[in-house]
């Protein structure tokens, strides 16, 4: 939300310790993505750490994609049985879908 938005930003960044690892795990847009990557190039920190974007799916010219600083992981905001199970046939029709042909190519991310 507009009180949460870029609530990390350069001038935040620029104020940790160098060996610091940021994480969000929460919701994309706390931490302005620009700046982020500025930080990480320039050595303000050490790494990250993501699993939220501000825009979901990331965008592939996403800087952060490439930043060899950046640890990323699919988001896993529930692991209720139901959500397993639905998760798990997604990802098998995903597959099929792209061995048929059936996938948009802008979904997939290449690293």
């Amino acid at each position: 939300n507009e009180n949460t938005k870029n609530l990390i930003n350069y001038e935040l960044l620029k104020k940790m310790k160098n060996n610091c690892i940021i994480i969000n795990a929460a919701r994309g847009g706390i931490i302005n993505e620009i700046d982020l990557d500025k930080a990480l190039k320039e050595n303000l920190i050490f790494g990250a750490g993501l699993d939220v974007f501000e825009v979901e799916p990331p965008i592939l010219e996403n800087p952060l994609l490439n930043n060899k600083k950046v640890f990323l992981s699919p988001h896993t905001a529930a692991f209720t049985e139901e959500c397993m199970t639905r998760m798990g046939i997604e990802t098998v029709q995903n597959i099929i879908n792209f061995f048929e042909n059936k996938i948009e190519k802008s979904m997939i991310v290449k690293l």
